[in-house]
């Protein structure tokens, strides 16, 4: 008998003129979205890997000069782009997409997307995950209101008892077949979806070669997706299962969808602020300048007791002034380097921290709005959450650490080169510095760190399905 109600209503579900205009929008929706996205991220891909290839000639043709200007003359990196991003853009917009390595500077991550957009962008992007996560929650409103509240105010479900069905066979025969409707309608965006990736990965993606992990994450995507649409189908048939009329269903429904996608995420941000506030750009650059002072580590004359002990031990060991003098500042450099970095270090991961906790905060918040459990979980399998744009940071952070190292290494292990500031170097020495390759945390990093979102959705599919079982007996003739 369920499956015969099923049938009845997935045919029923397709001849509604409702829900195929409604399908027909977020269909063309999810289709132009997907494809703007393979376009501009195909096309960023492009010009961050043509930029990062300029950069190099322009280093490695720099000429000759001593090594620390070398060392201040620097080079930029580029983060490659999350071939997900096609999918969802996360935080891409609102982060920086290049950063500049030099001596003696941590530097912030530049040329945010979002600098460069209009006052629209406030409304948000297009994207297959905005429609996934706001419309089509809508099309379920519409699919279900009156699946069972319009049964009981038309009087058939009383038909329907009278033949001996139950009011759990009618429920469940019901979910069925609009779940079914409902997979048939996303299953082209995923056909899409998976062709636009495979293009994709299968390029120079991140890190110079194939985006291994794509398709598990891609996956895992797809799995927190159906979670949260279950649950809404769930809720939905819930709501309507114990509704009088269509009606009050329907501005139930539209009540909970409002507080879900409008309501909780803006209240959810505040509230995570507030429980890891982070400091102004003034506030923290002011801290952490202190501590360089303090240590006297900020500029090029430091002052301290290690400074003089460093320049005796250098003096005893090499008579010659000429070359003590060159092999100090080398290694007067390795050192005040290694010291700022220490201080730079700890000042940036005790924000990103920070960072990371409010976003773990607004996660958990979850447990109140399944939107925000799924908006976590989608960020991080794409690669365009904050907790990427970190590791990127920190494996830039390490390159520039080698990079100045070298750099300065070669003042001390070339005294006899000194010229002013350094040892004078060329081409030889350029080209032994390695190009930045980022490689992006492995797909087991990126589901451990979208295991409490996936749980959070989790939660409500369990959750939803349990209310819809319990209230299948209330389903009752008027």
């Amino acid at each position: 008998m369920i499956f015969s109600i099923a049938r009845k209503e997935f045919r029923d579900a397709w001849r509604d003129g409702r829900f195929r205009v409604a399908a027909v929008v977020v269909l063309a929706l999810l289709g132009v979205s997907i494809y703007l996205a393979y376009q501009q991220v195909d096309r960023i891909q492009h010009e961050r890997e043509e930029a990062a290839h300029n950069e190099r000639h322009a280093w490695l043709e720099q000429g000759q000069k001593n090594s620390h200007s070398a060392a201040h003359y620097g080079v930029y990196v580029f983060k490659p782009v999350a071939p997900l991003g096609i999918f969802d853009r996360g935080l891409e917009p609102f982060l920086g997409t290049s950063l500049f390595l030099e001596a003696h500077k941590q530097n912030a991550a530049t040329g945010l997307p979002a600098q460069d957009a209009t006052a629209m962008r406030r409304f948000g992007e297009l994207t297959a995950a905005t429609a996934m996560q706001m419309l089509a929650p809508l099309v379920i409103v519409l699919l279900t209101f009156g699946a069972l509240s319009g049964e009981r105010q038309s009087g058939t479900l009383r038909q329907l008892l009278s033949l001996g069905v139950t009011p759990r066979q009618v429920v469940f025969g019901k979910a069925v077949g609009l779940g079914a409707a409902l997979l048939v309608l996303f299953v082209p965006v995923l056909v899409v979806g998976g062709i636009a990736l495979s293009k994709l990965s299968g390029s120079e993606a991140w890190g110079g070669g194939s985006w291994d992990g794509g398709w598990s994450r891609f996956v895992w995507i797809g799995v927190a997706y159906s979670l949260y649409l279950l649950a809404v189908l769930a809720i939905s048939l819930t709501v309507s299962a114990i509704s009088s009329t269509p009606r009050t269903a329907l501005a139930i429904l539209l009540g909970l969808w409002a507080v879900n996608t409008l309501l909780a995420p803006r209240l959810a941000s505040d509230y995570a602020r507030a429980q890891e506030p982070t400091p102004s750009l003034a506030e923290f650059e002011a801290d952490r300048d202190e501590e360089l002072t303090k240590k006297g580590l900020y500029g090029h004359h430091p002052h301290g007791e290690w400074v003089t002990k460093l320049r005796d031990e250098t003096v005893a060991e090499f008579p010659d002034r000429r070359k003590a003098q060159a092999v100090f500042q080398g290694r007067l450099m390795l050192a005040l380097e290694e010291r700022q970095a220490a201080v730079w270090g700890k000042h940036s991961a005790n924000l990103w921290d920070k960072m990371e906790a409010q976003d773990r905060n607004v996660t958990w918040a979850g447990f109140a709005s399944p939107l925000l459990g799924l908006r976590s979980a989608s960020m991080i399998l794409s690669g365009t959450d904050f907790s990427h744009h970190r590791h990127f940071m920190e494996e830039a952070e390490r390159h520039r650490l080698k990079f100045v190292h070298v750099l300065n290494q070669y003042m001390i292990d070339n005294p006899d080169k000194a010229a002013g500031h350094g040892a004078v170097a060329g081409k030889e020495l350029w080209e032994k510095l390695p190009q930045f390759q980022y490689e992006p945390p492995s797909n087991d990093d990126a589901l451990s760190a979208a295991t409490s979102g996936l749980t959070v959705l989790g939660f409500w599919a369990i959750a939803a399905c349990v209310l819809l079982v319990l209230a299948a007996p209330r389903l009752k003739p008027m």
